[in-house]
């Protein structure tokens, strides 16, 4: 059955548009509408229209949010990410351990949603222009990762010559080289995988003298 995970959301500022703030309930009501779709029936049996009518809206509507079933990715990735932000906001750990912890918990939130997660992302795969695409979904993750990185090098843990976006962006491109080798070989130990995965990035292949 898929896990829907619990966050609790950012309060809105008080400047923020009351139509952003529909827009983003509107967005999550649809998320989770098709994660509970998903998880009583099969991915590929719950269509667009299923989802529109267990959140109440037009299709059109869907389709202001997202482009496809798969693009509900992103808002998967959103919630985690949300979720993961406000653990780490009293975190007194080093840059390296919340980086652990990041991977550890997405590991966790995909193979508990395992069945669904490999159907969303074959289709997700599957699509042209697939660069801008995952560039759009990891977007949470990445500004993330990018804040986690930047507090890292200000307490001086990671080397400063590289920027925290472009250090983002090489950890999160081979998490996202890894899922979809997770794809192929589901039955893998991941956590272990995860951890030399993480400790490779961090420290290089090379052996130290």
């Amino acid at each position: 059955m898929t896990k829907l995970l619990k966050s609790k959301m950012a309060p809105k500022a008080e400047n923020t548009p009351r139509r952003a703030g529909k827009k983003e309930r509107t967005r999550q009501e649809i998320y989770r509408s098709a994660m509970r779709l998903f998880a009583d029936s099969d991915y590929d049996n719950v269509t667009i229209e299923d989802i529109c009518a267990a959140a109440g809206i037009a299709k059109a509507t869907f389709f202001l949010h997202f482009a496809g079933k798969s693009a509900l990715i992103t808002a998967f990735n959103e919630e985690i990410t949300h979720s993961l932000a406000e653990r780490l906001a009293g975190h007194t750990g080093s840059a390296e351990e919340e980086l652990l912890l990041l991977v550890s918990v997405l590991r966790e939130a995909w193979e508990l949603n395992a069945p669904v997660m490999h159907k969303m992302l074959r289709d997700f795969l599957d699509q042209p222009a697939l660069v801008s695409k995952a560039a759009a979904a990891n977007e949470s993750v990445l500004d993330l990762v990018t804040r986690i990185v930047a507090r890292g090098q200000e307490r001086g843990e990671f080397v400063t010559y590289c920027q925290p976006e472009v250090a983002a962006v090489a950890l999160v491109a081979a998490w996202s080289a890894f899922t979809a080798w997770w794809l192929q070989n589901p039955e893998s130990d991941t956590d272990d995988i995860n951890r030399g995965l993480l400790d490779f990035q961090l420290n290089g292949l090379k052996k130290k003298a």
